[in-house]
């Protein structure tokens, strides 16, 4: 079938399910909505699904997915291929027939990915050396460790470097899908693609894995953890020790060494993390004010929240949002 985008997803053994499925219904649901707005004579994708041999590819989990093309019978020529995978760490043995047809699609095709662990496949095909790649922040040291000429980053969602993409997992592998739509077919259609799928946000590949929101569920004693919920829900106020110390019937300084041991951090340094964190969430995804977004989220004034952002992510609140705009 001709395409003005054939897009392949080569799923190795034990890939996990959602990092195939996700993008693959972002593009073929990018397909539908291009040809319902602008009707071509081709469709505007194609989704083909690859495996290393045979029709069926097993997930991570046991699911199985039919209809798949083996690589080496696989006769297109892709404009984009992602590479999902769970290898097993520390087996680094690339079949050459495999690593001679990753090498050839990196020379013609336009776009090469990675979804999590798919990463050590690129790195093991020698397409990685001297450029930037990131992966599930538990496998980029695993990563870092066995291919040195990779600088890794263990932050972003996802990265760019030349024609190669790399992701995180699951979630991060819908935000690279999304915006490698955005680069084909235009903001609009990304942007409802995120809708249908009720995304919270689209996130820019700049963005952090890890979320400093998960930290308030991570304590275990029962106290600290419903004060932590209603840290979230009450940033815009004080929130000094003396005040959150009273909420849990606790001294002061009993309650900063409790709260330290939990969770490892000061309740101040918490407090701030949770407080650039919610006012990131609003740059990316309000037209807030900078003076707005701090009286919101508890720093009282812009030049407060400025100093935390400068400290913290090492650029200020309003160039953040400009970068974020322009990527």
């Amino acid at each position: 079938m001709q395409c003005s985008r054939r897009i392949a997803i080569l799923a190795l053994p034990k890939s996990d399910l959602f990092d195939i499925a996700g993008p693959y219904e972002a593009f073929a649901r990018a397909a539908q909505l291009v040809e319902s707005q602008r009707p071509g004579p081709v469709p505007f994708y194609s989704v083909d699904l690859l495996s290393l041999s045979g029709r069926t590819v097993t997930t991570w989990l046991g699911a199985r997915l039919t209809g798949a093309t083996p690589f080496t019978r696989y006769r297109a020529q892709p404009d984009t291929l992602i590479v999902t995978g769970r290898p097993e760490i520390g087996d680094h043995d690339l079949q050459p027939q495999l690593r001679f047809w990753l090498l050839q699609q990196a020379r013609q095709a336009r776009r090469i990915c990675s979804v999590c662990t798919g990463v050590f496949c690129l790195a093991q095909a020698g397409l990685l050396d001297r450029k930037k790649a990131t992966t599930h922040w538990q496998y980029a040291e695993e990563l870092a460790g066995s291919y040195p000429r990779i600088e890794v980053n263990p932050e972003p969602v996802f990265l760019q470097d030349g024609n190669i993409y790399t992701s995180a997992g699951s979630t991060a592998a819908m935000d690279l899908a999304l915006t490698l739509i955005e680069e084909d077919a235009g903001k609009a259609i990304a942007i409802e693609i995120a809708r249908e799928m009720v995304m919270f946000v689209r996130r820019a590949g700049g963005q952090a894995q890890y979320s400093s929101l998960l930290a308030a569920q991570t304590a275990d004693r029962e106290p600290l953890r419903d004060l932590q919920n209603w840290i979230l829900d009450n940033l815009h106020l004080p929130l000094t020790i003396e005040d959150l110390a009273e909420r849990v019937h606790m001294s002061p300084r009993n309650f900063a060494r409790a709260f330290s041991s939990e969770l490892q951090t000061t309740p101040a340094r918490f407090i701030e993390m949770l407080r650039i964190e919610a006012a990131r969430r609003r740059l990316e995804e309000t037209s807030r004010t900078v003076d707005e977004i701090a009286a919101e989220c508890g720093f009282g004034t812009d030049e407060r929240m400025r100093r935390s952002f400068l400290r913290v992510l090492k650029v200020a609140p309003s160039a953040y949002r400009s970068r974020l705009r322009s990527a």
